[in-house]
């Protein structure tokens, strides 16, 4: 009797009163006890936060569970709880962990299951809004938008609304998986980037596999692209998608990537359907973006997310980059002609994402600096060794350079893309070369590794800051300067600078910068801000940059990699720098501190 009433009381506190509108999802009898991913994805929202959530996102990373029928109704039970099913304690957990459906009808093949009175609430272990914003809210109606029954999946959609007056309409899935998972299988992370996950095996030991599609048997990705799109946009984006096809046909893969235009009456909120989705929210990004089955690293679908000002934001970086050599590109507005190749870039770098691919922030640092004033090599090998880098395009060319043919693109895969699809997808075929550099990409305001950069080319860090700062002081007497392109200068010239910084105490792949690119450096950052265009002078941002030359950070790395005599001979330096320049603020040598850094 006991155990009856806790059963009764479990289900009262679940089920929330008020749910009138009966919905139901038609759940297969093989499907129990399968895998599944519970997930969901924003489809609509009247107050989108930029990067945060905005219509198209999948913020909530899907729960991998499978239906468990109990003697009160049908339940979706986590992995992790899965020991718990044959102990009787299954009720125990549910109203924290699993979610419960009531069982309406029970057919032949078929379990009839009543989803409405667990989605009347927005589904806490889903939540595609964040829990900060989601504490805040109090619902105030919802309404059943239709549901979706396919064979490998079944979906609903809802919306909400709250007294805040945020209106949220998602599409809930649950999405069925084999029950054999593709084999887990870790690229070697030395030699190129893949995102990862973590994976455990039957024994229950924790193992990383990289997460990568499974295209045994042909397997096709094919790609819509959202028709919200500017007119004239889809053949670049198609072209950057299936330039990766290259690479796969270079290994014997094929060309698995196919692009279409979104067609009429697609279900764009399908777990399995793949996207180029445009975000009309007024945020400057794009991201590749994957759902993956955590059992293997399996790749089972992709979007990539382009916001509406990443137009504004690559613009701003060709005028930045390579508008001191190149008149086009201070032009007020770009020709799609012109566009259109910085948007196949752009769309590329995502789709390596898709793939599976991790930032590699050294594909520049494969090119000889001297190389990127060639016409001959930029055309063939463009700017960079990846497309899955940050080097953008060619500031070290000059006006000479462009009338000569140098290229100011960079390449549409680079030969490290072709290694790392050979290393994830067909690694017997993988072929090593010197422009297969890798390098992770390094979370830190200075860099400790020169070659792991954004925004520099070549394997010469001063020669790319130089280049930056010479095209933004050749910007600042052209026309077409305006606000916001001054603003972007301002800020790019301190950038560079900074940049530079990485040399001091740096070390590339754990080889130490030597002595005397140190000392070039040092002397390049002091000349550099001796020499701000009065336009540009900033005396925070310079100020910023010599805490960093006398602080602690930059000093202790000098001490790691050159020891105490090489710091003390830093110091000497500085001391004899502050004395050559009318630098602000520079410490007295009572000031430095090597002595207790040592210590």
């Amino acid at each position: 009797m006991r155990k009856l009433l806790s059963t009764c009381l479990a289900l009262l506190l679940f089920l929330p009163l008020g749910a009138r509108e009966q919905v139901l999802w038609h759940l297969p009898k093989d499907k129990l006890g399968q895998p599944v991913l519970f997930g969901s994805r924003i489809v609509d929202v009247n107050r989108p936060m930029g990067k945060v959530f905005a219509p198209g996102q999948r913020n909530a990373r899907p729960v991998l569970m499978s239906f468990q029928q109990d003697t009160t109704g049908m339940f979706l039970v986590p992995a992790q709880y899965q020991p718990f099913l044959d102990s009787g304690k299954l009720l125990k957990y549910h109203h924290v962990h699993t979610v419960y459906f009531p069982i309406v009808e029970e057919k032949a093949d078929t379990l009839v299951l009543d989803i409405s009175r667990y989605f009347y609430r927005y589904p806490p272990q889903i939540s595609a809004i964040p829990p900060r914003e989601m504490k805040q809210e109090v619902r105030t109606s919802h309404e059943y938008l239709g549901t979706v029954e396919e064979p490998d999946y079944m979906q609903v959609n809802c919306r909400y609304c709250f007294e805040s007056g945020l209106d949220v309409t998602v599409a809930c899935y649950v999405l069925f998986l084999p029950e054999q998972p593709m084999t887990p299988y870790l690229v070697n992370p030395s030699r190129a980037g893949y995102n990862r996950v973590e994976v455990v095996d039957e024994e229950g030991w924790r193992h990383a596999s990289s997460q990568r599609w499974n295209l045994d048997q042909g397997r096709e990705m094919v790609f819509y692209v959202d028709h919200a799109f500017p007119e004239g946009w889809f053949p670049y984006i198609k072209e950057g998608l299936e330039d990766w096809n290259k690479a796969f046909e270079a290994v014997g893969l094929g060309s698995p990537i196919t692009v279409l235009p979104e067609p009429e009456g697609l279900n764009r909120n399908s777990p399995l359907v793949n996207m180029v989705r445009y975000m009309d929210v007024p945020e400057s990004n794009a991201k590749g973006d994957v759902l993956c089955d955590p059992r293997s690293g399996e790749i089972l679908q992709g979007d990539i997310l382009w916001w509406k000002n990443v137009k504004d934001l690559i613009e701003l970086w060709r005028y930045v980059q390579t508008g001191a050599a190149d008149p086009m590109a201070r032009l007020p507005e770009y020709p799609l002609e012109m566009l259109g190749p910085m948007i196949r870039y752009s769309v590329c770098h995502e789709m390596g994402h898709v793939l599976g691919l991790s930032h590699n922030m050294g594909g520049s640092w494969a090119y000889p600096s001297d190389s990127l004033h060639s016409p001959s090599f930029t055309k063939e090998y463009g700017t960079t060794a990846s497309v899955m880098d940050y080097a953008r395009y060619n500031h070290l060319a000059t006006a000479a350079d462009v009338e000569k043919g140098v290229s100011l693109l960079p390449p549409r895969l680079g030969p490290y893309d072709y290694y790392a699809i050979a290393l994830g997808y067909a690694p017997e075929k993988a072929r090593y070369n010197r422009h297969c550099y890798y390098v992770p990409s390094i979370r830190a305001a200075i860099s400790p590794d020169p070659s792991s950069q954004s925004e520099t080319l070549g394997n010469d860090l001063l020669a790319s800051s130089a280049a930056g700062l010479r095209n933004c002081r050749i910007l600042l007497e052209k026309d077409g300067l305006t606000a916001e392109r001054k603003q972007l200068l301002h800020g790019q010239y301190y950038r560079y600078i900074n940049l530079a910084l990485s040399n001091i105490g740096g070390a590339v792949k754990g080889k130490p910068v030597s002595a005397k690119i140190q000392r070039s450096t040092l002397e390049f950052v002091m000349e550099s801000l001796d020499n701000v265009p009065p336009p540009l002078k900033d005396v925070y941002h310079e100020q910023h940059i010599l805490d960093e030359l006398v602080g602690s950070f930059l000093p202790e790395r000098v001490l790691k990699t050159r020891g105490e005599r090489g710091l003390k001979a830093y110091y000497r330096q500085l001391r004899q720098l502050r004395d050559r320049y009318s630098l602000i603020r520079l410490p007295d040598e009572q000031e430095w501190t090597y002595n207790s850094l040592i210590q």
